[in-house]
């Protein structure tokens, strides 16, 4: 009986041992192999991209963007999209990840600022930093809340509400 309880317990461990930790953190992005969710071009421009970590019923999945209006978008418009758990946005000068929710954004128009689809939507770490990019190319300073009702206000005066259904 105690080898069958010794056998139990081993296979429980090795078990347990196989399980994945949880994927957390940003991803290790590979421009130009990468692809945009939102789009499917292939990310080239580094400064501009964010992830996102899906949660699909309990398997996470990185889902790359290579322009934060793209990230934006499949956020409000695709209703089958997976939960999303962390998201990740590289800041414009140092390229380093930093948490969506914790970064400063800075929308300029367009023509100003060149973002892969046109968003002219950039992303940084400090207040500071983002100030003196928004001085200089006139944008608007953000969070990350404002950003998101930005992104929608634009969208909707652009090319009307979404279909609800």
């Amino acid at each position: 009986m105690n080898a069958l309880r010794s056998s139990f317990l081993l296979v429980g461990f090795v078990v347990a041992g196989c399980e994945a930790p949880l994927l957390t953190g940003p991803p290790t992005l590979r421009p130009g192999r990468d692809e945009c969710r939102e789009c499917g071009m292939l990310i080239n421009e580094d400064r501009c991209s964010s992830a996102s970590i899906l949660d699909d019923r309990g398997r996470r999945m990185y889902a790359h963007f290579d322009d934060l209006g793209c990230m934006l978008d499949i956020e409000r418009m695709d209703s089958s999209l997976p939960s999303v758990v962390e998201r990740h946005v590289r800041d414009y000068t140092t390229r380093e990840w930093t948490r969506a929710e914790q970064a400063w954004y800075v929308a300029s128009n367009p023509d100003r600022v060149r973002t892969p689809m046109g968003s002219g939507l950039v992303a940084f770490a400090t207040r500071d930093a983002a100030a003196a990019h928004a001085k200089e190319h006139e944008g608007v300073v953000m969070t990350f809340q404002d950003l998101v009702a930005h992104r929608k206000a634009w969208m909707e005066s652009r090319y009307g509400k979404p279909d609800p259904r």
